[in-house]
Formats: C-alpha cells, sequence, structure tokens
C-alpha cells in the first residue's frame, strides 16, 4: 500500500474544485441580490489599519502555533527550534492548500522534519496530536457559538438535519457509552503511564491551542466590527467561532469558499448584510495567506537555522507516544463514524462523517509503518490482489467516465475520493489489531456495538417523549435516523452492530440488553430492506451455533419495549393512529418506492449501452440530470457497478466479495470469521435494493476483522492472542 503522488494531485484538483464552486455560487448570489456597488462599498469600508490588526494577530497566531508544534515536538523527545517549528508550520499550511488539505500539511511537515532529524512515523505522530488538540478547542468553542446564536443550527446547509445541540449530545452519550462499556479501563491506563509532567505539557498545549484559537477570533471580530459596528459583540464573537470551525473542515481548498459561504449564511443571522458578511471572510482569508508567505520568507531566509539537532533519547521512561494514537484514533472512529454531514457542492452533496479526519491521520501512520516492512497481511489470502483490483476498477470507472462525458464533482468526490476514504478507514481498524491484537480487537468492536446501542437508546428515547407530548396525536412519522440523516442508512450501521455484537459470543445480562436496544432501534428505523436483512442475519448466527437464549430473551423484551412505546400516546391520553398502531412508517412510501423503481429502470435500461466495462462514474446523475434536471443515484449497488464499471468491474468486486465470504465460512465458528460473513450477508441483502457500498462503518469493521489473524488451533469461543503478521 503505498501513497502516490498522482492522488495528491488528483485530491487537489477535487478541493479547490469544490472551493472554486462554493466562492462562484457566494459572489453569483451576493452580486444577484446586492450588485456591484454594495460590493464595493463593503470593500471601501475596510481601512489599513484595519488589516494592520488582523494581520498582527494572524501572525501572532502563528507564532503561537510554532509555540504548540515546539511544546508537542519536545514532549515526544524531539528538540525542535522555533525557526524550525514557524518553517514546519508555514510549509505544511501552505502545502495543504495545494493538496488535500491533511495529507498535504502533513506531507510539508514531514519534509520540513525530516531535514532536522524526525523521522516520518514521528511526524504523523507529532501532527496527530496536534490536529486533536486543535480540534477539541475548536469544536468546543463553535458548540458554544452555534448554541448561543441558533439553539439549532443544522450541519446540514440545504436546511432541516440534525440541530448541532442534538448532535453534541448524542457524541456525548457515544462517548459515555464507549468509556462505560469499552475502552474506560484502557484510558485509565494509558493516563497511568504517563508521567505527571508530561499531564502537564499536555495541559499547556491544550492552552496554546485555545490562545490560538482567541487570536483568529480576534482577527475575526476586528473584521466584523470594522464593516458592521453596530453588531454586538458578543454575537459576532459567536458567529465568528461558527465559521471557523467550518472553514477548517478539509472538504474544500484550504478554507476558501467554505469559509466565505459560513460566513454569508452565518453573519446575516446578527445583522450583516450579504457583501459585508462575504468581504468579512475574504479579507480573514487573503490577510492569512500573505500572513503564512510573509512568515515561511522571513524565516527561510532572514533567521538562521540552527546547526545542532538533538534526537530523542530512548529510554525506558519514555512514554509510547505511538501507542496512544494506535488505540484513540481507531477508538474516535469507531465513535464518531454514526455522525454524517453532508455539504453541498456542484452537481450533488459531498458526503463528508465526522469520522473522516481522525482515518487520514490513521491511514497516514499505518502507510508509513508499513513502508519499511512491506505489504500488509491479512486473514485472507490473495486480498491485497482483492483490493488492488477493485481500485484500478473505480479509476478505471472515472477515467472512463472523464473522458467520456466530462468530469462531475460528485462522481470525483464521492465516487473516486470516496473509494479511497473507505481504504483509511480499513486501515484505521487494522491499526489498532496490529498494535493490541485481540484485545484491541475486542475493544474497538464493543466501542462500536457500545455506540450503536447509545444512539438507538437516544433516538427511541427522544420518540417515547413526542409520543408523550400533548400533540401526539398528529404524528405520523415514527421513523428514526441516528445522526446518520438517513433511516436505511442507520438500519445498516444497527445492522453492523447486531452482527458484532452476536459475535461477541458472551453471554449475560449485558449482550442481551444490547441486543435489545439494537433490535428496537432497528424497528424503529423503518427500513423494511434493514429489518428483513435483520431476521435473516440473526437466524443465520442460530444456524452457525450461537447460543440461542439470549437472542430470543432480547427479541421479546424488544417486542415488549416497542408495544409499550406504541402504547404512550393512550397513556398520554390520545388517541392512537393507525400508524402507531401498525408501529411501522408507512407513510409517503409509495414516492420513495417509485424512486427505488425510476432509478433501477433507467439503470438497468442503461447496461446494454455499455455491457463490458460500464459507462463511467457519474454516468448515471448525468443521464438523470440531462432527462428529469433532478439528480439521483441508483438504489441498488450491484445495478450501480453493472451500469457504471461494467460486467467486468461488477465480477471484480464480486470475486474479492467471495474470496473474502468462501474463506470465512470454512472458519465460522470463529469469532471473528462469524462477525465478517454476517456483515457480508446484512450488505449483500439491503445493498439489493439501496446503495451501501460506501457505508463507512462497513469498512472500519471489515478492517479491524480482515487485520485479525486466523489460528486453526485457537477456541472457538474467544479470539486468538496471536499478534498479526506483517
Amino acid at each position: 500500500m503505498t501513497v502516490s503522488s498522482r492522488g495528491f494531485g488528483l485530491s487537489a484538483i477535487a478541493h479547490a474544485a469544490i472551493s472554486v464552486a462554493l466562492l462562484a455560487a457566494v459572489l453569483g448570489a451576493v452580486f444577484a441580490l446586492s450588485g456591484p456597488d454594495a460590493l464595493a462599498d463593503a470593500l471601501a469600508q475596510v481601512k489599513p489599519s484595519s488589516i494592520l490588526l488582523i494581520a498582527v494577530l494572524l501572525t501572532a497566531g502563528v507564532g503561537l502555533s510554532s509555540l504548540r508544534l515546539k511544546m508537542i515536538a519536545s514532549n515526544l523527545g524531539y528538540t525542535l527550534s522555533l525557526r524550525d517549528a514557524v518553517m514546519a508550520l508555514t510549509i505544511g499550511q501552505i502545502a495543504g492548500s495545494l493538496f488535500f488539505q491533511f495529507f498535504g500539511q502533513l506531507i510539508g511537515r514531514t519534509a520540513v522534519l525530516a531535514g532536522r532529524g524526525i523521522p516520518p512515523a514521528a511526524s504523523v505522530v507529532l501532527f496527530g496530536y496536534e490536529r486533536i488538540f486543535a480540534l477539541l478547542v475548536s469544536l468546543g468553542l463553535a458548540t458554544g457559538g452555534a448554541v448561543y446564536l441558533f439553539g439549532t443550527l443544522h450541519f446540514d446547509l440545504r436546511g432541516g438535519g440534525i440541530s448541532l445541540l442534538q448532535i453534541m449530545v448524542g457524541i456525548a452519550v457515544a462517548v459515555i457509552a464507549g468509556a462505560a462499556l469499552a475502552w474506560g479501563r484502557q484510558a485509565q491506563q494509558l493516563w497511568q503511564s504517563l508521567t505527571p509532567l508530561l499531564s502537564s505539557r499536555m495541559g499547556w498545549s491544550g492552552l496554546l491551542s485555545l490562545a490560538v484559537q482567541l487570536t483568529t477570533l480576534a482577527a475575526y471580530m476586528v473584521a466584523g466590527y470594522t464593516l458592521a459596528p453596530n453588531v454586538e459583540l458578543a454575537s459576532l464573537a459567536a458567529a465568528s467561532c461558527v465559521i471557523m470551525f467550518a472553514s477548517s473542515l478539509p472538504i474544500s481548498f484550504a478554507g476558501w469558499g467554505l469559509r466565505e459561504m459560513s460566513a454569508v449564511v452565518v453573519l446575516q443571522a446578527i445583522g450583516f448584510s450579504n457583501t459585508t458578511a462575504l468581504v468579512a471572510g475574504l479579507l480573514i482569508g487573503v490577510v492569512s495567506l500573505i500572513v503564512l508567505a510573509s512568515s515561511a520568507l522571513v524565516f527561510q531566509f532572514i533567521v538562521r537555522p540552527t546547526q545542532v539537532v538533538l534526537q530523542p533519547v530512548e529510554t525506558s521512561n519514555t512514554p509510547d507516544y505511538t501507542l496512544a494514537l494506535d488505540w484513540i484514533l481507531p477508538i474516535a472512529a469507531a465513535t464518531a463514524v454514526f455522525f454524517q454531514v453532508y455539504i453541498p457542492t456542484g452537481s450533488g452533496d459531498l458526503n463528508v462523517n465526522l469520522a473522516d479526519p481522525v482515518v487520514l491521520i490513521g491511514f497516514a501512520l499505518y502507510v508509513l509503518r508499513h513502508i519499511p516492512r512491506g505489504w500488509p497481511e491479512w486473514r485472507v489470502p490473495g486480498l491485497m490482489i482483492c483490493l488492488i483490483a477493485t481500485t484500478l476498477v473505480i479509476v478505471f470507472a472515472f477515467l472512463h467516465g472523464l473522458f467520456t462525458f466530462g468530469f462531475t464533482s460528485w462522481a470525483f468526490a464521492n465516487r473516486f475520493l470516496g473509494w479511497g476514504m473507505l481504504l483509511c478507514y480499513a486501515a484505521t481498524g487494522a491499526l489498532i489489531v496490529e498494535r493490541a491484537h485481540a484485545e484491541g480487537y475486542e475493544v474497538l468492536i464493543k466501542t462500536f456495538a457500545a455506540t450503536a446501542v447509545a444512539i438507538s437508546l437516544l433516538n427511541t428515547g427522544l420518540l417515547a417523549l413526542r409520543l408523550l407530548s400533548s400533540d401526539s396525536a398528529n404524528i405520523t412519522d415514527t421513523r428514526i435516523a441516528g445522526f446518520s440523516q438517513n433511516p436505511n442508512a442507520f438500519a445498516f450501521t444497527l445492522l453492523m452492530a447486531l452482527a458484532a455484537v452476536l459475535a461477541l459470543r458472551r453471554n449475560g445480562w449485558l449482550r442481551t440488553t444490547m441486543l435489545t436496544c439494537i433490535l428496537v432501534g432497528l424497528w424503529y428505523t423503518g427500513s423494511r430492506s434493514g429489518i428483513g436483512a435483520g431476521v435473516i442475519v440473526i437466524v443465520l448466527a442460530l444456524w452457525w451455533g450461537i447460543s440461542w437464549r439470549p437472542v430470543l430473551l432480547a427479541l421479546l423484551v424488544a417486542a415488549i419495549t416497542i408495544i409499550l412505546i406504541k402504547l404512550l400516546p393512550a397513556i398520554a391520553g390520545n388517541v392512537l393512529n393507525s400508524n402507531l398502531i401498525i408501529a411501522m412508517p408507512w407513510h409517503e412510501r409509495a414516492s420513495s418506492d417509485r424512486e427505488h423503481v425510476d432509478s433501477l429502470w433507467l439503470g438497468l435500461t442503461m447496461i446494454p449501452a455499455h455491457p463490458i466495462f460500464g459507462a463511467g462514474l457519474g454516468a448515471f446523475i448525468e443521464e438523470r440530470l440531462r432527462q428529469t434536471g433532478i439528480p439521483l443515484i441508483i438504489h441498488s449497488t450491484p445495478v450501480w457497478l453493472l451500469v457504471e464499471t461494467g460486467i467486468v468491474g461488477f465480477l471484480v468486486f464480486l470475486a474479492a466479495a467471495w474470496q473474502i465470504a468462501r474463506t470465512e465460512l470454512a472458519r465460522r465458528t470463529d469469532p471473528v470469521a462469524l462477525m465478517i460473513l454476517l456483515m457480508l450477508c446484512a450488505l449483500a441483502i439491503m445493498s439489493s435494493i439501496h446503495e451501501l457500498l460506501y457505508q463507512r462503518a462497513f469498512w472500519l469493521l471489515l478492517g479491524t476483522a480482515l487485520a485479525y489473524p486466523f489460528v486453526a488451533t485457537e477456541s472457538a469461543a474467544q479470539p486468538s492472542a496471536a499478534p498479526p503478521k506483517g
């Protein structure tokens, strides 16, 4: 597994395209509503003194960021001069503007730090710790700002969706559940292994991260106050926190476009005009770029470099920082993968997950670890060949579409780059198994299951409160979507959790309770394919030898719980309507079914035109837009593969799935093999009428399981503790 420069170049094009599209959309809307004269008037309000103050504040932010980098390097046992820290920071930021934001920064910093005696693996660890500190502080400030301003600010920029406050509650519940049921003991042991001195240093790194954010916040406030002096300062600060977080999302060209769009959306809510909000975002972007370039030039040509670089001292008392990331990144991914965000782009929505930044770091760490070792070894023979073959199918299909009907951002971002993101999820899952073997595997699986249980409980609890309300008689929709923004996607994620819990092979009240919560949540997704797949998964698990008593008990308790929830309107004094009695929300299914049928029929009609190699990635959406002007995806993974990758691509993916399935079928008494088989079964059933191949949760668990070695002599009741090869 290698990282190609071509991949980075294509990634740069994608994120530049997203930024250009967003920026063009904002500029177009502002010009349409206000006209060029209003924009010129807003630009005239910007004073040189304000620009100078903004530059000073952003320069202070660069200095504090460099000091944070220097301190974290010191915590890792490396000595960096302030000049080297500034160079690593600025070169990394500039590289992040040329490539994918996270990978670009990582490459730039690695190149600088390698010349200072810091190996690439240590650069990844350093970058990971810095990003964690920055993300926590930025997310905290954005949460407070959003709650202060809106209370129900939505991540979905199209409107609707799940409120930011609800997302934060969901994250809190998921973390608490994961700590209680999965990783709490390991976290305590890891913290105890850190010396008090290191704990203090980490605290200082956190404070520096806060200081960096505050300097940027001050720069935003100066820009905002210059353009709209009558706006309340507290509201301006809160709005700036939200904009800062939005512009840091790794889906654009160094924040361009997304920063301006979020500025227009958020600042208008506190009294800014379209033009002043746009100018505020542009002002910060331009000045920050000038400050970064100036800092790099000054420290490159004026400040003399330090000649002596100290190497880290290897002692038994030095904490293993890579160990911490090997645990933190996969566990964070298993928790955050449940939280989905959609960002609008030119021809569709860019599918972003809160775990995406985490797995990018995990993938980089995994690749750098295997560069000296060679190709990783998996429990399924020939798996690397399967991964290479399926990747080539996606690459060929994208190029085929590119030369046939042109570039489409949906195909590029969601399918082409999305495939690379799926590999990042698989590699991050494998990371914890290669480090902690049986313990790491079990902790990640339990973390995922515990998060699924927590979110299922939260959503069904909120539904129960709605049914107890005074207007419950008017409730016609009882479907839950978790934080996936789609009930079918949430149903599939719950099926992954169901497979994981069934394969744990541990009886007791806790396992029964987890199964019950997952089953209740699965029912209330209202996903017919999900519920049907759940039935088959349970039957297969029983057939393959798991204990039937806890499963039957969980089914019984789940049925009683569903009935009790449906009686809540009667308890509240309201009349039960038919939807609530049936306990399945069938309303508005006609239009949904028609959409499925339309997508399948159009897809099937396209296959004969390009039967061998397909029509290329994005061909279906292009055809749909040409016919109706409304974008639509094919609601079937097999049909999508046949349409856009052809019979060849379909057979390559089928062969890869068959290679895994037939290998694990012979080992089905092994808990890891059982989980893989149940996951593949759920995917095969649901993906026949939904496109679910790109569901991140599946790839995270699959990478975790496939990295776990099979030992023929191991007990069928427990995973083997033998370390993986490679």
